[in-house]
């Protein structure tokens, strides 16, 4: 019996320890997962992923207390994480909105560019993107209205169609390859340089030099003149009546005022058989025949209705070399246009006060072109030097 009660006594003993020893192991394996998580992390997914998930932490993380912590002591943490989340995604849209802004900029000027038509009504009410300033061998934009008129401008006398003498033209100078659309990569500066008397002792020289591109117009002087006006030209621009000979790796760039102009051109580089058209012209002219540009008659057209609005019969040289120059230059400046400082219109190289009949005769209205040339630099799209 004694026997007995010490078997069964050896038995309960026995059934405790083990209950006691599996205790605690259940204790460590519900516990496990807590005491490998790192603070603040997410609940362990369940099922297989519970390996993969244990594999990722990094065996130096602390240990967590394995009591549970009450929701009050999580809940600032994951706020502050959600509002510096929050603050990333506001400082990653400010720099989207900055770059899409940037990227707005057609031209690659640390200022605006003139292609960018924001801010100024008067300037987009006016301002085309789509003209085309110059004629190619291919693919050319006529409208028959405004060749109609372009026509109309200087009676040619003859029966020749356009097609025809732009035909025969582009046989003699090359094709136009130059791109003149805005590109982000560059910054074309450009003087678009008058011929006015108030260019006498203005000192401009230098500065009109440091422009990428310099345009000058008909029967335009430097030599004498290099502290006013500069020496550097890359395009220049003229029609028959008023053709001199060009500087090797200038581009001439004819103003077509009537078809003959364009049939000059021609001959002025091969033949020279033409010699007038309403009067005596330069029989042959020297220009390199790959760098000449003819300006596209309908553009005449656009700048009559949209810039100088239909003031005199059409614009005159220096209106048309401005309106060309915003369609082919990221940023402008003009010098030389207008009176002198008494009021008189003459040419720097000249004496002669009275020159510059035009303003007299009404075929262009100086008075409405030098308004224009005022609104242009008073909507930050010109940089006027007087």
């Amino acid at each position: 019996m004694l026997l007995r009660r010490k078997w069964c006594v050896a038995a309960v003993t026995a059934i405790i320890l083990f209950l006691m020893l599996a205790s605690q192991s259940i204790q460590r394996r519900q516990f496990l997962p807590l005491a490998l998580a790192p603070p603040n992390s997410r609940a362990p997914p369940t099922g297989r992923e519970t390996a993969y998930w244990f594999t990722v932490v990094k065996p130096t993380a602390p240990h967590a207390d394995p009591t549970p912590s009450p929701p009050s002591t999580i809940q600032p943490d994951a706020e502050e994480d959600e509002e510096g989340e929050e603050v990333e995604v506001e400082k990653m849209e400010a720099q989207l909105i900055d770059d899409s802004e940037d990227n707005l900029k057609q031209c690659g000027c640390s200022k605006s560019c003139i292609s960018d038509l924001d801010g100024s009504d008067w300037f987009s009410q006016r301002y085309d993107p789509k003209q085309q300033p110059i004629l190619r061998a291919k693919d050319n934009i006529l409208d028959p209205y405004a060749l109609a008129w372009w026509l109309s401008l200087q009676r040619s006398g003859n029966d020749q169609t356009l097609q025809k003498v732009m035909s025969e033209m582009f046989k003699v100078i090359s094709p136009p390859t130059v791109d003149f659309r805005p590109l982000p990569s560059r910054c074309r500066s450009c003087a678009v340089v008058g011929n006015s008397g108030n260019l006498r002792h203005s000192g401009n020289g230098n500065l009109i030099n440091s422009h990428g591109f310099v345009i000058r117009m008909n029967k335009a002087m430097t030599r004498g003149f290099e502290k006013d006006v500069g020496n550097r030209t890359t395009h220049h621009f003229l029609y028959p009546e008023s053709a001199v000979d060009i500087d090797h790796g200038v581009s001439l760039v004819l103003l077509p005022f009537k078809l003959r102009d364009l049939e000059w051109l021609t001959s002025a580089l091969s033949t020279g058989q033409v010699k007038m058209t309403y009067m005596r012209v330069k029989e042959r002219v020297e220009a390199d025949r790959d760098k000449v540009l003819v300006v596209n008659p309908v553009f005449f057209k656009y700048v009559h209705d949209r810039w100088t609005e239909h003031h005199g019969r059409y614009p005159s040289t220096g209106m048309l070399a401005i309106i060309f120059a915003l369609h082919t230059c990221d940023q402008v400046s003009v010098f030389g246009y207008g009176a002198d400082k008494q009021g008189n219109w003459h040419h720097y190289w000249e004496e002669n006060r009275y020159a510059g009949a035009f303003r007299k005769t009404g075929v262009h209205s100086a008075d409405f072109e030098t308004q224009v040339i005022h609104q242009l630099a008073k909507e930050g799209k010109i940089s006027l030097y007087l």
